[in-house]
């Protein structure tokens, strides 16, 4: 009889495997069919039977990384879409790298085709899979029957995490024990006994798994008794710590000899390999953008401050916190008449500091164009948490206690927390707390990908009448 794990390779994994393949390799058929290439000289059933081992070559490449794991149990359908957008196009890196090297050549129209066509078929489906999947378990099926040892506060979390046993993440909570009850856990879940109670039955009671909520430093000889059983009767055990205080986000268990650690970020951008990457696209970018578009935005800037009557220097210059809380002079156009409280006061709707033209400016982002000379500069990236006013972190620092997390990474032209709604005035501490949220999910999750879609995001928040934040 197969286990869990076995009937999830065999009933989720591979049949996802298979079709996806499938329509990769149907797609190419479809294209090659269509298409004339040049790489197709000499007898087609042997040219064509070698593309298509090469496409599978780079869709197992892709699947070695990004895996297939829209059946989690706690995944989103966000999610589950962006993973399949990601593994197609690392299967088309790869398969553009394999035909540069066999055919010595990239047919960059057949394969700007095929990269759409097939993630226009792919990211659908994975999306109706997981929505399959969870019919399924909403149902009854593919779950896991779930104990509790112990009681307190992360048991309860614990216990809305996994649903209070609707199986609706794959979970069926079953109850807890514990040394005693717990009223308020006890609302959600049924109160099984203690720990005498569970010993007792635990010959006759068979969960999948067991989660395990009590300090083994008080419970150590009830604690080891529960590894045991689990050890004997096939059950995982897992033991859920109580970490009260600590900030709520990924954190990765090492070891120092002996001693277990929790590291409480490891940030992706920290690696060599992205470094190098982020700061190509950085400067590529800005090389392209100051040396071709710019000189004619800033005459464009500097006739309209002519006409408007807007008297003062082109440049608007300011003092902002950057990378490790290191300040740096920041660079916009002018939007503003020149005053006292530049350093200190956010723009607000009706600013009567801001001129005419530089309304104008602000609402259509391009004041904010000159900050790719910081980014040339190695100050800012294109994309990274927002830096703000020296005057803005001192305050803030003091009132959230992971706002000087945001400095971990270079601040960018936009950001995360810009594309989602956290931008411009912040009125109430909680609009800066949900900005600096944001900026540190972003800085943990960081990928190219993930630069890529806050870069298209920008380009449509950009559109006229698509964001009434700016001012």
């Amino acid at each position: 009889m197969l286990d869990q794990k076995s009937r999830e390779i065999l009933y989720f994994k591979l049949p996802v495997f298979v079709t996806d393949l499938a329509i990769h390799l149907a797609t190419l058929g479809v294209l090659l069919g269509v298409m004339r290439s040049e790489y197709l000289a000499g007898p087609v059933s042997y040219i064509g039977m070698r593309i298509y081992v090469l496409l599978a070559i780079a869709f197992s490449c892709a699947i070695s990384v990004t895996g297939i794991r829209l059946h989690e149990r706690r995944i989103k359908g966000s999610v589950v879409v962006w993973r399949a957008m990601k593994q197609t196009v690392i299967t088309y890196m790869v398969f553009v790298v394999l035909l540069a090297v066999v055919y010595k050549t990239t047919p960059r129209q057949l394969i700007f085709f095929q990269v759409w066509m097939t993630m226009m078929l792919v990211t659908p489906w994975h999306y109706l899979c997981n929505k399959l999947v969870r019919l399924l378990r909403k149902a009854g099926h593919n779950t896991r029957h779930v104990l509790i040892i112990g009681g307190g506060k992360i048991a309860t979390s614990l216990c809305k995490e996994l649903g209070y046993g609707k199986s609706i993440t794959g979970y069926m909570v079953m109850g807890y024990f514990a040394p005693k009850d717990d009223e308020v856990l006890s609302r959600g879940m049924a109160y099984l006994g203690n720990m005498k109670d569970f010993f007792d039955v635990a010959k006759t009671i068979r969960p999948d798994e067991i989660f395990c909520t009590l300090p083994p430093e008080t419970y150590k000889t009830e604690v080891d008794r529960v590894i045991k059983i689990c050890n004997n009767n096939f059950i995982d055990f897992n033991f859920v710590p109580t970490m009260e205080g600590y900030p709520r986000r990924h954190m990765n268990i090492t070891t120092l000899g002996k001693v277990n650690l929790i590291k409480l970020r490891e940030e992706p951008m920290n690696t060599l390999k992205c470094k190098v990457v982020k700061r190509t696209v950085d400067v590529v970018s800005a090389v392209t953008f100051l040396f071709t578009l710019y000189p004619f935005i800033c005459l464009f800037v500097w006739i309209g401050d002519m006409l408007s009557g807007n008297r003062g220097p082109l440049y608007f210059k300011q003092e902002r916190t950057g990378y490790n809380g290191k300040s740096f002079v920041l660079y916009k156009f002018r939007s503003m008449k020149v005053n006292k409280d530049a350093d200190r006061v956010q723009a607000t709707k009706d600013d009567p500091r801001k001129t005419k033209f530089g309304n104008f400016l602000r609402k259509s982002s391009i004041d904010e164009l000159p900050q790719f000379i910081n980014v040339l500069k190695g100050e800012m990236s294109l994309i990274g948490p927002r830096p703000h006013m020296l005057y803005h972190t001192k305050v803030y620092s003091k009132l959230i206690g992971e706002y000087m997390v945001r400095h971990l990474a270079k601040p960018g032209i936009t950001g995360w927390a810009q594309v989602n709604g956290c931008r411009g005035e912040t009125k109430e501490v909680e609009d800066m707390e949900r900005r600096v949220e944001h900026d540190i999910w972003y800085i943990e999750h960081w990928t190219p990908l993930l630069d890529l879609v806050v870069f298209v995001k920008t380009v449509i928040q950009l559109m006229p009448g698509r964001d009434k934040q700016v001012y």
